[in-house]
């Protein structure tokens, strides 16, 4: 302000707003988000995504806009009940779907198509854990921008000494920090498994410093400042899929676009925050102060753990259990940091002893111990059972005898007489296990089996046709029906009276957040499910010419392609696409690659997608070898046709397509039903379509007149033995539930 010119310049405040991310597209909880979103799971029995919805309103954000693909329903259900939906909320929070999305980039590109977002934001996850106030930090993010104009972000760091248990144990980051501005210049981050023992750094990094910082001991929050032009870059790339690996790393590399990073690190004796004023300094004409406080990602179960520990512990004060968010129970504290809600119930000879958190009504039967645990809302442990370092959700009944260690319990969950359950383990909701069994070290257990499509709920989402939905209701199963195909439940595993299904840790059991980037020739198993990104993307030019031809040949191509329509030009395009990953033999990761580039080129919607690219890996299908033919071409482009399909609609679709192809491809006669039939049972076979699917698409081919009936009459017995499955498997849950029933007599 120049006070000499007479006159005060008076600048509007814009009001904060915030993008929270709830999906972090990866299946590290599985099966404990097969019912719900992550940030729904209750952490120290509050949900995840109250803690980051009260750090924005104590920010001062005026509205939050919630992405969600996976159980978006669920979220907007809560969100509704919540205080959040009263009229008095400061702040406003809106839920919307983004159905399509596979990644966090496709989350944001749907944010910047709508237009929500017109100045600085904040962009977290809703798995942030913090206690801070960010107005001071966008303040000084909005003032350090005026004075470097291509400044586009401020990550906010937690500074934590080596060995800490909040350290992420999944990954590994080396930050190159320019300490007299808090610049970020560079930054190496790659999985720990396997393990590199070396980090590079770019010359310019120290050429064109005096100083640099190199820290490997900085944490990313997952929180950060960012103006609208990450959105836009986001648009503008269609390459970027996730955050660090992708965007960061990309802006940091990239000579072209010339766009800044800046680092707030808490703990760190430089860090951004604040403005001109106050306790703020000045440096290099940047605004500085040195700032503290809490803040952290529930990137993985490891650091859900932690995070646990943190809030327990009080490290995050005044953001601890006596003092919970929002309208949740309050609870008393006691010596040794243990917190009770008033209606427990702790029998006479019951031991309750250190960093622990007992629900509403949770009841401690005698010489039960529980120690290092969090018991949720009307928890119940038996006589003589143990529980320690572990977190036990809602309804949760242990028997007699029975051993819980470092694991994480669902919703409903009954331990039988005599079960030991070891570390590591994490067991879904409604699960039953036992009695008189031992479950290995990092078992993972479910309800329902393993489908990687996700939860059958989220199959009902977004749908409109009336029809549709008494089809599906046709099909369905109640949410306590096993659901799970042709199969008993994993006696062996769960027990003689257990009800459940062993999850599969090759796909699940990995320590690592979306950021991970492994090929597909990488040697540890373990890894195998996280989402890969080749790290080059193959030219998207049509082939060259061989040479062979003349240059009128030449011509003649050029002018015929010149009269092919948008459409034609397209199905061209995606020929050739897929052709050339099938004779370069490219992964499927890499082949999902090339499609999503092709798709933002010519910007098609994801039902298109679907339709053509099904259509394309159908016709690879050698019909002289049709049973080895088909099962080698769906196990290999299985993945990317997954990725097509978000819900059951998108199921039934599918099934049409195949079924179209069927009845109207040239050159199938005499073996169209059988390669009908062949084709939906590989797709349920490799989880690209639900048994409630086939079901639900074979009740309303009977009455659609332009169905192909032979096709859907060849269809009939491996429908029947669907269903004739799920009678089985009703049966079974009877039964299961009377021992059940018996376990919990005997255990009161």
């Amino acid at each position: 302000m120049d006070t000499g010119s007479g006159s005060t310049k008076v600048e509007e405040k814009e009001e904060l707003k915030a993008v929270v991310l709830a999906d972090t597209f990866d299946e590290l909880f599985q099966p404990m988000t097969q019912n719900r979103p992550r940030s729904l799971l209750p952490l120290c029995n509050v949900p995840m995504i109250e803690y980051t919805l009260e750090m924005l309103a104590l920010s001062g954000v005026v509205e939050a806009f919630i992405m969600c693909k996976a159980h978006a329903d669920k979220l907007t259900a809560y969100i509704k009940q919540s205080q959040w939906a009263r009229g008095h909320a400061q702040m406003k929070v809106f839920v919307r779907s983004v159905r399509h999305a596979t990644t966090i980039g496709d989350a944001l590109r749907a944010v910047d198509e709508s237009s929500a977002i017109m100045t600085d934001f904040v962009l977290c996850t809703g798995i942030v854990v913090s206690n801070m106030n960010l107005s001071k930090i966008v303040a000084a993010h909005v003032a350090n921008k005026k004075r470097d104009s291509n400044h586009i972000m401020t990550m906010l760091l937690q500074e934590t000494t080596p060995g800490h248990r909040r350290q992420v144990k999944s990954d590994e980051s080396v930050y190159f920090i320019d300490p007299s501005s808090s610049r970020l210049l560079a930054l190496n981050s790659h999985a720990t498994v396997p393990r590199v023992r070396t980090t590079v750094i770019p010359p310019e990094v120290i050429t064109a410093h005096a100083e640099v910082e190199v820290r490997a001991d900085l944490t990313d929050t997952c929180v950060a400042i960012c103006t609208p032009d990450v959105l836009a870059l986001f648009t503008e790339n269609f390459d970027y899929h996730i955050m660090r690996r992708d965007f960061i790393h990309g802006i940091l590399e990239s000579d072209i676009l010339g766009k800044t990073i800046y680092a707030h690190v808490l703990g760190g004796s430089n860090s951004i925050a604040g403005d001109s004023d106050g306790d703020a300094m000045a440096g290099e004409g940047l605004a500085f102060v040195s700032h503290s406080g809490y803040a952290a990602c529930v990137t993985d179960t490891s650091a859900y753990d932690a995070i646990s520990r943190d809030l327990i512990g009080r490290w995050a004060y005044p953001l601890c259990p006596d003092n919970n968010p929002g309208s949740y129970e309050a609870y008393s504290y006691s010596r040794g940091a243990v917190y009770k809600a008033s209606s427990v119930r702790l029998d006479r000879e019951s031991r309750v002893e250190h960093h622990v958190i007992l629900g509403a009504s949770a009841r401690v039967a005698s010489q039960a111990t529980i120690a290092d645990s969090v018991l949720g809302a009307r928890c119940s442990i038996g006589e003589h059972s143990s529980i320690r370092g572990s977190h036990l959700f809602g309804d949760v009944r242990v028997g007699r005898n029975a051993s819980v260690e470092s694991s994480v319990l669902g919703e409903r969950v009954t331990i039988l007489d005599n079960v030991i359950i070891e570390r590591g383990c994490l067991i879904g909701d409604d699960v039953t296990v036992g009695p008189n069994v031992r479950v290995p070290a990092f078992t993972r257990i479910a309800r329902r089996r393993m489908r990687k499509m996700g939860s059958p709920e989220s199959m009902h989402d977004d749908s409109d046709d009336d029809e549709e939905e008494s089809v599906w209701a046709d099909a369905e199963r109640t949410e306590s029906d096993p659901m799970d195909g042709l199969d008993q439940f994993d006696r062996q595993a769960v027990g003689a009276e257990g009800v459940g299904y062993v999850w599969d840790n090759a796909v699940a059991d990995a320590g690592s957040d979306a950021d991970s980037d492994y090929s597909d020739d990488d040697t540890d198993q373990r890894l195998r499910h996280l989402h890969t990104l080749g790290s080059t993307m193959a030219d998207a030019a049509y082939p060259e010419s061989d040479g062979d031809g003349s240059a009128d040949e030449d011509d003649d191509d050029a002018d015929e392609l010149a009269h092919l329509s948008p459409q034609e030009e397209f199905e061209r395009e995606l020929y050739l696409t897929i052709k050339r990953a099938c004779d370069d033999n490219l992964s499927a990761s890499k082949a999902s690659l090339e499609l999503k580039s092709l798709r933002m080129s010519y910007n098609k919607e994801q039902d298109e997608m679907r339709v053509g690219v099904v259509q394309e890996v159908l016709r690879i299908i050698d019909i002289d070898a049709l049973a080895d033919s088909a099962s080698r071409t769906l196990r290999r482009w299985g993945p990317v046709i997954a990725e097509y399909i978000a819900d059951g609609r998108d199921q039934l679709d599918l099934v049409d397509i195949v079924e179209r192809h069927c009845a109207e491809e040239h050159g199938l006669d005499g073996v169209r039903a059988k390669l009908f039939v062949r084709l939906v049972y590989l797709m349920y076979q490799l989880d690209i379509v639900e048994d409630v699917a086939v079901v639900a698409w074979h009740n309303r081919a009977l009455k659609k007149a332009d169905v192909d009936q032979e096709l859907v009459r060849a269809l009939e017995p491996f429908v029947d033995g669907l269903n004739e499955s799920d009678d089985s498997d009703d049966e079974s849950d009877d039964g299961s539930d009377d021992g059940t029933e018996e376990g919990s007599d005997e255990s009161e």
